[in-house]
């Protein structure tokens, strides 16, 4: 009979077992962490250049009517929010590359101007349906909302607006898809 004494709270395990579990939890955490950073460089990147616009103080006032625009800015950075994405969201690598893309489509086709007070809700949302399009298993709207920090109703006005301007297309070519992955990989080179 077992000594309640030496009873290892966690089931036994051994010291290199645990480290073993830190070590994978760990990894799972970065998998994908070159990646955000790539993004993030990206998204800022255009941030500031937008910021440089002759009319970027009337940008922010005719778009901030837009779901996509906050009232005020976030108190998360981006690269802290891609990171919370990812981490509560499991993602994968192409669903992130996906997500660039889409977010190029609709400051390219929705004439939409990035901006530090739009690009948290423009980024979950073009996140959120990349997941939905490229993931077998996904959540429900409310769980996303969460950890978009915003309400389940705000979730379904910015995911159907953004889809919307996508013209309710999602594909992405290989030849595309290709360019984008490898822009980032090499962004941050």
């Amino acid at each position: 009979m077992k000594n309640d004494t030496s009873f290892d709270s966690e089931a036994g395990s051994s010291d290199s077992d645990k480290e073993i579990i830190v070590k994978k939890e760990e990894e799972k955490q970065n998998k994908n962490l070159d990646l955000i950073k790539s993004i993030n460089k990206t998204l800022t990147t255009a941030l500031e250049e937008n910021k440089k616009l002759s009319d970027y103080k009337e940008i922010l006032i005719k778009q901030s009517k837009m779901c996509f625009s906050s009232s005020s800015l976030p108190n998360i950075s981006l690269f802290d929010y891609l990171r919370r994405i990812d981490k509560y969201s499991f993602l994968d690598k192409n669903t992130l590359i996906l997500s660039v893309i889409y977010v190029d489509r609709i400051s390219k086709f929705g004439n939409i101007i990035l901006t530090n007070y739009n690009i948290h809700r423009i980024i979950f949302a073009a996140i959120l349906l990349a997941i939905k399009y490229n993931e077998d298993e996904f959540y429900d709207n409310k769980y996303y909302a969460e950890i978009a920090g915003i309400t389940p109703s705000e979730l379904i006005n910015i995911e159907y607006m953004f889809f919307c301007i996508c013209n309710f297309n999602l594909y992405v070519d290989d030849d595309t898809f290709n360019n984008y992955s490898q822009y980032l990989t090499n962004f941050n080179k």
